[in-house]
């Protein structure tokens, strides 16, 4: 079979009528200034390897967080425990133009030499693959001078690069400003060896795997991609090799597997916590505000109504309000000082609230393993994107019964100490709820609601999802 197959590819006929009109297209502006890192260390116990770090750069989007997810699984359950892999996760990276891009990550291959320091090996991933033997494997082939690998020219989901190399051809300011495949494949073909041929068993594409012996299982074809990430765009159709993915999914939930952890969280989140504890003490002047309104806790008024009906159905004794913020639409809970993190709500009984906030010292001490209900309403779209499924799946296991969460979908008034909008995360309500299947998921045996919030011309409206 050559490398552009007919069945590989996706037609006008493949897509959903709305997006052909261009009705629901275009891709916003990236903001984040570099690729976040997810890094897998050596095993604890293994005697180091003096090899370098296996770096990956990976190319996604928001929308592709299943296939994100299952990508780095695939390495973990095939990696040389002595070795450190680094997977970089390129995705809404800023300054480039993104127009004409078949997907939201199409170009970012190219700046690899740039984003890896112009030195040493790197490996290019789209999202859309799996892992079926070590990647470290890949990344110590002889290049035999080579500065790029792949099955064909054309060919460059799945790249070995010499990134020294390749910083002499490819320039990070020639993938922001959309130039295409071509260019940078011209500038390749124009130095002889500086391509070599990779096995096609590091990209085995959708018809062409072969149990036992591919070494990584590539989904290229979009309108068969068995986790469907644009049902808006796309008219799906079954991947007779999508239970291999789908296995590794339910191995993944039953391990209870996110990229970050509370533990190790990403390092923008690290950052983002920082800046909102400088906005709890300086308030926010670019929308007037002091430090005493700022992250009050005004948005829980709207909810309260809701809540106190979950808490009704459930007989729930005692909430965690999961980013409180300063809490001021509370009364102190009977017997507790005006200042404690213990709170009431007329409406909610005598529910006692314990009130938890990571960016206001008063209520960023410990909590109690679990609680009847766990409640978050004006928090996940303040945390960074990578962030939510270990926040998700913190939410469902203090709570015993239910989770109630709010995701605003629309950018905020406020702006962050580094200029940046303060819901760092803004995704459709479809994506929230995939967040919180999947949480759900890792965490069965809890109800939930999701009460995501749109604003559009004739103000804000509601949509709720529950599980």
């Amino acid at each position: 079979m050559t490398a552009v197959q007919p069945s590989f590819k996706t037609k006008y006929y493949h897509k959903r009528i709305g997006h052909l009109l261009r009705i629901e297209r275009g891709r916003p502006l990236g903001t984040r200034k570099e690729p976040e890192l997810v890094a897998l260390d050596v095993v604890p116990g293994v005697e180091p390897s003096p090899k370098p770090p296996v770096r990956i750069y990976l190319g996604t989007e928001p929308a592709q967080h299943r296939a994100e997810r299952i990508f780095v699984w695939s390495i973990l359950q095939v990696r040389d425990p002595a070795r450190r892999y680094e997977i970089y996760l390129m995705k809404d990276l800023e300054g480039f133009d993104r127009t004409k891009w078949k997907t939201g990550f199409t170009a970012y291959r190219y700046a690899i030499p740039d984003l890896a320091g112009k030195t040493g090996r790197a490996i290019y991933n789209d999202v859309d693959q799996i892992y079926l033997t070590d990647p470290a494997e890949l990344f110590d082939l002889d290049m035999q001078g080579a500065g790029q690998m792949c099955i064909t020219e054309k060919e460059t989901a799945v790249m070995l690069l010499d990134c020294e190399k390749m910083a002499k051809l490819w320039h990070r300011e020639d993938a922001e400003r959309g130039e295409r495949h071509k260019f940078f494949r011209h500038r390749v073909q124009a130095i002889d060896g500086m391509w070599r041929q990779l096995s096609g068993l590091w990209n085995s594409r959708d018809h062409e795997y072969e149990p036992g012996v591919s070494k990584l299982l590539h989904y290229t074809t979009l309108q068969m991609q068995p986790w469907r990430p644009f049902p808006r765009v796309l008219r799906y159709k079954e991947n007779p090799n999508g239970q291999i993915w789908f296995e590794m999914e339910r191995a993944a939930d039953a391990a209870g597997f996110t990229l970050f952890t509370e533990e190790r969280p990403s390092q923008r989140y690290r950052d983002m916590v920082e800046m909102y504890k400088t906005m709890h003490e300086q308030g926010s002047p670019d929308v007037g505000r002091p430090p005493e309104k700022t992250f009050s806790g005004k948005s829980l008024i709207e909810h309260v109504g809701p809540i106190a009906n979950l808490i009704k159905l459930t007989g729930a004794t005692t909430l965690l309000d999961y980013g409180s913020g300063k809490a001021l639409y509370y009364e102190p809970y009977p017997g507790e000082a005006a200042d404690s993190r213990f709170k009431s709500q007329k409406e909610w009984g005598d529910t006692k609230v314990t009130c938890y906030d990571p960016g206001y010292e008063p209520y960023a001490g410990p909590i109690e393993q679990s609680y009847d209900g766990v409640i978050c309403t004006d928090v996940l779209e303040h945390i960074t994107e990578e962030d939510i499924p270990w926040v998700l799946d913190k939410l469902f296991q203090h709570a015993r019964h239910f989770v109630y969460a709010v995701a605003a979908c629309y950018p905020a008034k406020k702006f962050l100490p580094d200029g940046q909008n303060a819901h760092c995360t803004i995704q459709p309500p479809e994506w929230w709820r995939e967040q919180l299947d999947a949480a759900a998921r890792r965490n069965p045996g809890k109800q939930w609601t999701l009460c995501a919030q749109l604003k559009g011309k004739f103000g804000k409206s509601d949509r709720v999802f529950r599980g």
